[in-house]
């Protein structure tokens, strides 16, 4: 079959479709004659026939054929998919319903307008696919994701999306690019590790080493095989994670897997005082020494808010601020190391020695640390890692 663009009778034809676009009208901008010139073309590759006209109506015919079939996939995705909250994902399975409602298979088969699709699959689209043909790997590749994730319990997604929030340290909903690569890499080593109780996608570190150091030298675990043949999509996807799996230092093994965390323990304190016994205080603290001061900043029933925002209102010179520190029991430096880490999204509680941020308590606390001894700060820090603040601590 010869292409249009050297087919001496392709321009005839072409001229004519522009006419009958134009009905009646003498302007078109050029922008308009390139697309309907690509769609012509597109839909005569895809008929065959001796002539122009046959070939278009058959291509028609067998771009109509495809379409049907898609609204059908379309309408499987949509009534199986599950976002978990992710905007991208409800909007982009919207768009393209709405390229079902508007696909032009005269003048504008060949357009897809990709601006509106901000989903991304695990494996992109091939960019030189045009129309129909883009839509129907897109939408064949997002049906191979939604029907895996399905098939999974929410429980155990919606635990393994909070564990990733946690690790981001903000919502998942504006990070997760892709869905499915999450959900499937965990798959991939819950599969491997055999887990007789498939009661969570998280794998505890021991788990994580040994899937990721499998992954770096079986090519096809046998224990995979099964997902494979279901769809060679995730035969794809599992080669592109093994690949950047060998191009992962060995020492990051812990960390390419969402790792499960021992349950961490919470700490209980009194409530915050009203704002008329938080007047009383200042007044009581004002007309105390220094003696008394200290004793009113480290009493047992203070709250760790209210002790934070006093801090910020007294004046007191850095041996008092000292004093205060040291007499405070272990458990409410624990609350305020929490409250600083989760303040700045720190990783971990030694990092509170680094920051550099101003803020009353950062830097108080922070020179309180660097008071202690080498082995009682790594006690302390240790510990903090025991303890968790409740999520509605210091909202």
């Amino acid at each position: 079959m010869s292409q249009p663009m050297i087919d001496p009778t392709f321009y005839p034809f072409y001229f004519q479709k522009l006419q009958e676009r134009l009905s009646g009208t003498s302007v078109m901008s050029l922008e308009q004659a390139e697309t309907i010139q690509q769609s012509l073309e597109y839909v005569l590759k895809h008929g065959e026939g001796e002539t122009l006209p046959i070939r278009f109506e058959q291509g028609k015919k067998q771009l109509e054929k495809k379409l049907t079939e898609l609204q059908q996939l379309y309408h499987l995705i949509q009534a199986n998919y599950q976002s978990f909250g992710i905007e991208s994902l409800d909007e982009s399975i919207e768009e393209i319903g709405n390229f079902f409602k508007h696909y032009d298979l005269d003048y504008g088969a060949a357009e897809v307008d990709q601006a509106f699709i901000d989903y991304q699959l695990a494996i992109s689209v091939p960019i030189h696919l045009k129309g129909i043909d883009f839509y129907e790997c897109y939408l064949r590749r997002l049906a191979a994701e939604v029907l895996l994730v399905k098939h999974l319990p929410v429980d155990q997604i919606a635990e393994l999306l909070e564990i990733y929030q946690e690790k981001l340290g903000f919502d998942y909903r504006q990070d997760i690019n892709n869905l499915f690569e999450i959900i499937f890499r965990q798959l991939i080593g819950r599969l491997l590790v055999t887990k007789k109780q498939n009661d969570s996608l998280l794998l505890s570190r021991e788990e994580a080493e040994y899937v990721f150091n499998r992954l770096k030298i079986e090519s096809k675990p046998v224990e995979l095989v099964p997902l494979f043949n279901r769809s060679d999509y995730y035969h794809q996807v599992f080669q592109q994670l093994q690949k950047v799996c060998r191009e992962t230092p060995s020492e990051d093994a812990v960390h390419f897997f969402i790792r499960s965390v021992p349950s961490k323990k919470r700490l209980t304190f009194s409530q915050t005082m009203p704002q008329s016994s938080f007047n009383q205080w200042l007044k009581a603290y004002y007309i105390s020494n220094r003696a008394e001061r200290i004793k009113l900043l480290t009493d047992e029933d203070l709250d760790p808010e209210d002790f934070i925002e006093l801090l910020e209102i007294i004046e007191e010179d850095s041996e008092f601020h000292k004093e205060v520190f040291k007499r405070l029991n272990k458990n409410f430096i624990i609350t305020l190391c929490l409250w600083v880490i989760k303040g700045n999204n720190l990783s971990n509680p030694r990092e509170i020695l680094d920051l550099t941020e101003s803020g009353e308590i950062q830097a108080l606390l922070k020179n309180h640390l660097k008071t202690l001894s080498g082995s009682a700060l790594h006690d302390l820090l240790q510990t903090i890692n025991m303890y968790q603040l409740s999520k509605f601590d210091f909202s």
